[in-house]
């Protein structure tokens, strides 16, 4: 894995020189707000460090260089065919496909935008090193990859035709696979059916996720709405739906505690910890698209958010808080095929401070929900007692009829369901004894021909399909198959029907 990473950037990232600022050809590019730097992998496999503030070359890194012996090893089994060739058309299309990050604990890192493959890039040792120990993508393109408390996780994407809202944890020292992680509540209909192309922000352990892309049955669905994950409980919530339209795809930018949306008409700074929205006027000798635009489902944008750090001289000022602020973007060149140039704009040159204004931040002010809150809870009483000899009859019903399975024919109510023999062996599984691990049931797989991956794969998608079968077919808001979490180890996930 180290030499075919060092392989794929050799042939498509390149500085002109450390003071230019134009770039050739595909690049990759991270920043650190903490220190005010910018990291670049160039043609030279050298990982430069920039300044921010002053654009000059801080440090320069020599990666180690590829052995053409090593160039063919295990990272191609299983994502490409034997008869595909490592020639520069491949490893040119591959670039779109990686992702580089600085973590706070876990340093700099190298991802497939797919999920799956984790590249560690070694500054001490100049070199990199393969993490994962699974598929080098997992249909999750588009989603997000954040760190907490040290530990790595991916949410959402795209793949399959269709968007996931899965949460994965990168098992790193143990099985160095990704384990999907199990929610604590129901999550917002406005994920139900996945997300990708969304704009995130992870404030102490409140992970925010503003606009995204559903893709479910070749229909798209947008979220306008605000949603919040918490990585400590586990639960989501539904914040309100954004007082924007945002259904164009503005360039959204997360910095620090905000988001910083480039609309159409309007400057917006959303601040979440103060659940604040404030708009400004552009400057009339501003154009939006200067910026760029944002695209649902691809990497075309590349701009970011910076601040200079307030010397000495500026204390005791009364300063507006987006003074200090620079946007950042990297643009084609006009003049020169395949070269990038990273223009720097001072925010207050491209909106009119004067003009801020604070409006709602959502459609509906919360303030009115707590004013019809004891009436609703009244309604809520009225309707429970009314309901409630109905409600307990209901109850009542014996679930076991809900579904039969017998002579390996599954039915739910009267209506019989297709299942090919790994979904037969599952429910066997399951009907036979009253928890399954997850793992017994991926070995059962792996039996009958799987590969261990492709087994995983294929009993998340059954037990996914026939849980949304049921629900249509039954009206039941309980699941057909249960999925837990082992109290002996939480890693491991328990299976079981649903029962009377």
């Amino acid at each position: 894995m180290k030499s075919l990473i060092i392989y794929i950037i050799s042939f498509v990232v390149g500085f002109n020189s450390p003071n230019s600022n134009e770039i050739n050809g595909e690049f990759l590019y991270e920043i650190d707000i903490s220190s005010n730097e910018l990291y670049i992998i160039n043609n030279k496999l050298e990982l430069n460090t920039y300044s921010l503030e002053n654009g000059n070359l801080i440090s320069s890194t020599q990666l180690s260089q590829p052995k053409d012996s090593e160039v063919n090893n295990k990272f191609w089994k299983g994502f490409y065919r034997s008869s595909f060739s490592l020639n520069k058309e491949v490893i040119n299309g591959l670039m779109g496909d990686l992702k580089f990050k600085k973590f706070k604990t876990n340093g700099f890192k190298l991802f497939h935008t797919g999920g799956g493959l984790i590249v560690d890039v070694s500054i001490k040792d100049k070199s990199f090193l393969r993490l994962d120990n699974s598929f080098p993508f997992m249909n999750k393109f588009f989603g997000d990859i954040v760190e907490f408390n040290n530990k790595i996780y991916h949410f959402g994407g795209y793949g399959l035709f269709r968007t996931n809202n899965a949460l994965l944890l990168f098992d790193e020292g143990n099985s160095n696979q990704w384990d999907e992680v199990t929610y604590k509540n129901d999550i917002p209909i406005e994920i139900k059916n996945g997300i990708a192309s969304f704009s995130s922000l992870l404030i102490d352990s409140n992970y925010y996720i503003v606009g995204g892309n559903s893709s479910f049955n070749n229909k798209q669905f947008f979220n306008q709405t605000i949603l919040k994950f918490d990585f400590k409980t586990y639960n989501w919530e539904k914040l309100g739906n954004i007082n924007i339209d945002i259904s164009k795809n503005p360039v959204i930018i997360p910095y620090e505690t905000c988001f910083y949306i480039f609309e159409k008409d309007y400057f917006y700074q959303m601040k979440m910890l103060d659940q604040k929205l404030i708009r400004y006027n552009y400057n009339k000798d501003f154009n939006y698209q200067q910026i760029g635009h944002s695209y649902p489902y691809s990497n075309r944008n590349r701009t970011f958010i910076s601040a200079n750090k307030k010397g000495q001289e500026f204390e005791g000022l009364n300063m507006h808080e987006l003074d200090d602020k620079y946007v950042h973007t990297f643009k084609p060149h006009n003049a020169k095929a395949n070269t990038s140039i990273l223009n720097k704009y001072r925010l207050d040159n491209l909106i009119d401070l004067s003009s801020m204004e604070e409006i709602p931040l959502y459609k509906i002010e919360q303030s009115r929900n707590q004013f019809f809150i004891p009436i609703l809870i009244a309604l809520v009483i009225i309707i429970i007692n009314l309901l409630y000899k109905g409600i307990r009859k209901k109850e009542q019903i014996s679930k076991a009829k809900l579904y039969t399975f017998e002579d390996n024919e599954l039915f739910f109510l009267t209506t019989k369901i297709n299942i090919d023999n790994n979904g037969v062996e599952i429910i066997k599984m399951l009907n036979e004894k009253s928890n399954v691990s997850s793992n017994e049931i991926v070995a059962r797989l792996v039996d009958n021909g799987l590969s261990y991956d492709y087994a995983s794969k294929v009993k998340n998608k059954i037990i996914e399909s026939l849980n949304e079968k049921f629900e249509f077919v039954t009206n039941s808001s309980e699941s057909f198959i249960n999925i837990s979490k082992s109290p002996q180890d939480k890693r491991i996930q328990i299976l079981n029907l649903l029962k009377d």
